[in-house]
């Protein structure tokens, strides 16, 4: 899908959800005597925004002096609402980097998951990806890295996303699963814990996309607006998801609690989940090889310009300054 950047300039958009929740915070008390309220997109409720929500719930963006509000939309309505200043930041990495590589004024600051982890399941009729020819595959949206990741799955074992299925886009990855379980369509791709959750029911794995995808699907982007006017607040929001990201490490079974409470499943469930995404997740800084593999993906497809280089779409020097303030003792 081709994104119009002359539409976004100056473009507001419908928010498609809210998704602003008050927790205990268990980080240590702010620095600052008043907080700064920050608008973060994002696109789905599963793991793949499992560093902002460890950011939300254990306090991490608090402790910044940073009050949050988490909102559910569309990719497209993403980069939309930081154009137009309707948000602050977004985490769809994918979508930001494809704007930005079309002339938008914005760019990804930190890379949070390296690798897609979603799962392609299918209904109990369909044993091998070969066997969805004809059927209709369910995905989050058009565009993001949902939508990107099933295309190169179906590529990989010889299927045309554009002859051979019908992708429809259904939304929240809940949404999806509880699709598949209706029958609504012959075969979703999602992220824990609604895939681990549908295998857990029967429902047959067809493929894994982190064993054939690689490019990052995670991180922070905001407009250069913000990151020249406002440096100090992108260092803080930044900051915060890092320091969750190290959290997500070195507190697994934390992490897996929190997955259990904001996703309302069994502690099973959520340990499964955890141990299917761990791997995904990096330090938050952003890797030049990912992210040109993510370019070529848009290449490759003709969505972008051959001459785009990660520069023009990324600035790693914020990340890079946090990682020093956090791991220079070791």
């Amino acid at each position: 899908m081709v994104l119009r950047i002359s539409s976004f300039v100056g473009a507001r958009f419908m928010l498609v959800g809210v998704f602003a929740f008050v927790f205990p915070l268990i980080a240590a008390a702010q620095p600052r005597g008043s907080t700064e309220k920050v608008r973060i997109t994002y696109a789905a409720n599963n793991l793949g925004f499992l560093q902002m929500f460890l950011a939300k719930d254990r306090g991490f963006y608090a402790a910044q002096g940073l009050e949050t509000e988490l909102i559910r939309v569309s990719p497209v309505a993403a980069v939309s609402a930081l154009i137009g200043g309707d948000a602050d930041y977004t985490e769809l990495l994918t979508s930001s980097v494809r704007a930005a590589a079309k002339g938008a004024p914005i760019r990804v600051v930190s890379m949070a998951v390296g690798a897609p982890f979603f799962s392609l399941i299918g209904r109990s009729p369909f044993k091998a990806v070969k066997d969805l020819k004809g059927a209709t595959v369910g995905v989050n949206a058009i565009g993001g890295s949902n939508y990107i990741s099933t295309r190169m799955l179906l590529l990989h074992y010889g299927i045309d996303p554009e002859r051979d299925i019908k992708m429809l886009p259904l939304g929240d990855h809940k949404t999806l699963y509880e699709a598949l379980k209706l029958g609504r369509v012959d075969a979703v791709t999602v992220n824990p814990p609604f895939s681990v959750l549908l295998i857990r029911e029967g429902f047959p794995l067809l493929a894994h996309s982190a064993k054939i995808v690689s490019f990052p699907i995670g991180g922070v982007a905001t407009t250069l607006k913000k990151i020249n006017q406002n440096r100090d607040q992108v260092k803080r929001v930044v900051k915060a998801e890092m320091e969750a990201l190290r959290y997500l490490r070195q507190q697994p079974q934390g992490t897996i609690d929190l997955i259990s409470k904001r996703f309302a499943i069994e502690p099973a469930v959520a340990a499964d989940s955890y141990q299917v995404a761990v791997d995904a997740f990096n330090d938050g800084r952003i890797l030049f090889p990912a992210m040109e593999r993510l370019l070529d993906a848009d290449k490759r497809d003709g969505n972008i310009a051959k001459s785009v280089t990660v520069d023009q779409v990324a600035d790693p020097s914020l990340a890079e300054e946090i990682f020093k303030e956090l791991y220079s003792g070791r």
